[in-house]
């Protein structure tokens, strides 16, 4: 087997795990909720908080990835990922398994960039369409994640879905170290911006206590306390970007977020990630609320989404020159903004041609559709990013991590503050979803202030493959 290949599998391995580690504690929420004793607002902290030091944890990463070495940051994450997991199972209470789940968050978040990297130095003849099969891997995690811990949930605990990542991280360590030999790369001094990533995480983690409390006392809202804790958040993001923007080793460089294709490409994941994150956050939950499903049941509606967008992103990465960006990119917000509005119905009972549909069947189909449209959008939305910047794809990678986590978390953290405002949160998750469908179809303006470079490159093959004709005919009797 040629050595590229194994070390393709390494990674693919890597990201399997943080996949299932994503998919399978939100299967786990509502038996976590019930046997800590505490309310969504803090059950949703587990997700948050993971979210919220992956997006802190995702710009460095790239960085010590691209300049200390690949191997080393690698094996680092992927040994700190598979210790806090075990932890997580251990935690005595939802504080303490908040806090371990941000120490996951920590290795969790440096896997990705230092696996597309990886992959980009492999393949580099060949990038995009590695790294849009690469992207394909992610889902393969859906469909294991929360069918495996819906099944433990229900036969054995919730903290089983934390140990199951131990012996995966201890095969991915072992393999790694003994069979990939990266080419020699001298270590770099490397500053880490520390007070970058102080500001910018007291920044996002202000605004995301201020929204828990608010989830937890609705009937507060004009509280003079959460209104100062919000404009200190605001405050805080300003000093963190005049630190940024005058340090000389920046947690971002600011001058990529100041070049309007980039900006317009990370606004992309800022806003994509704000909708589908809370989505796939709280349907288990949802559809245990809503519809009464058991943990495997609610664990099994993932599994269609999951394999339709492995399917589609792989057909994808082979077609993305051909099709371009733009194209796939819309096609996919649109699938994406439908499959919310549908789930937001709270359909039941549903009959085809007079036969009775399950309610898991049905919500099924639905969610396979957003499966289609993130399988669509991934591999376009991943490589247009890179073709902007190609010779920083860690840097890069680390960045669009980041926007589309800080997305997320915030999407996360506004579905539990609304979802609390109802005595009925299943209705108040319901309401939820479909403004997150119009938050995903406001994206759409902003594709096309991306740069379609797979476009230019087959409109710039053409013209190679015009000027390579022969001349025609009469223009030959002529030179004749």
């Amino acid at each position: 087997m040629s050595r590229k290949y194994v070390i393709f599998g390494l990674v693919a391995l890597a990201l399997l795990m943080s996949s299932i580690d994503s998919t399978i504690v939100a299967v786990a929420l509502p038996a976590m909720r019930a046997d800590l004793h505490t309310s969504i607002a803090l059950a949703g902290w587990t997700i948050t908080a993971y979210q919220l030091g992956t997006l802190l944890v995702m710009p460095l990463a790239g960085k010590l990835s691209d300049e200390l070495g690949r191997k080393r940051v690698f094996l680092a994450a992927v040994a700190l990922f598979t210790a806090s997991s075990f932890l997580c199972g251990l935690a005595p209470n939802v504080y303490a398994l908040i806090a371990c789940r941000i120490l996951q968050a920590v290795g969790g978040g440096a896997v990705l960039p230092s696996c597309t990297g990886i992959v980009a130095d492999t393949f580099a003849e060949r990038r995009g369409q590695a790294i849009g099969l690469f992207s394909s891997i992610f889902p393969i995690g859906g469909i294991i994640g929360p069918n495996l811990g819906g099944v433990i949930v229900d036969t054995l605990s919730w903290r089983f879905v934390f140990y199951v990542n131990v012996p995966i991280g201890l095969a991915v360590l072992a393999l790694t170290w003994l069979l990939y030999h990266p080419l020699p790369q001298r270590a770099a001094h490397t500053a880490i911006d520390v007070l970058g990533v102080v500001l910018y995480g007291a920044a996002i983690s202000t605004l995301l206590v201020s929204l828990t409390w608010l989830g937890s006392h609705p009937h507060a809202a004009h509280a003079p306390l959460l209104w100062t804790a919000l404009a200190g958040a605001a405050a805080l993001f300003v000093v963190w970007y005049r630190h940024e923007r005058r340090t000389r080793e920046p947690m971002i460089d600011t001058t990529l977020l100041r070049y309007r294709p980039f900006l317009a490409a990370n606004t992309y994941n800022f806003l994509f990630g704000a909708g589908v994150f809370g989505f796939t956050a709280f349907l288990p939950l949802y559809a245990q609320l809503r519809y009464h499903m058991s943990a495997t049941e609610a664990g099994a509606l993932l599994t269609p989404r999951a394999v339709v967008m492995i399917i589609t992103s792989t057909v994808a990465s082979f077609y993305i020159i051909r099709l371009g960006y733009r194209l796939p990119m819309i096609l996919g917000i649109c699938a994406v903004s439908l499959s919310l509005m549908l789930t937001s119905l709270g359909v039941e009972n549903v009959h085809l041609f007079g036969i009775a549909v399950p309610n898991v069947a049905y919500l099924g189909a639905v969610v396979a559709l957003m499966g289609l449209g993130f399988g669509l959008s991934a591999p376009a939305s991943n490589n247009a990013a890179l073709d902007l910047i190609p010779g920083k794809v860690a840097a890069v990678t680390g960045i669009r991590g980041m926007f589309r986590q800080t997305g997320g978390t915030l999407g996360t953290a506004l579905v539990v503050v609304i979802a609390s405002l109802f005595s009925d949160e299943a209705r108040g998750l319901q309401v939820v979803f479909f403004g997150l469908a119009w938050v995903i179809l406001l994206i759409i303006p902003v594709v096309f202030l991306i740069p379609d470079s797979a476009r230019a490159r087959r409109m710039g093959r053409s013209a190679e493959a015009r000027a390579a004709e022969p001349a025609p005919r009469e223009t030959a009797m002529v030179a004749d």
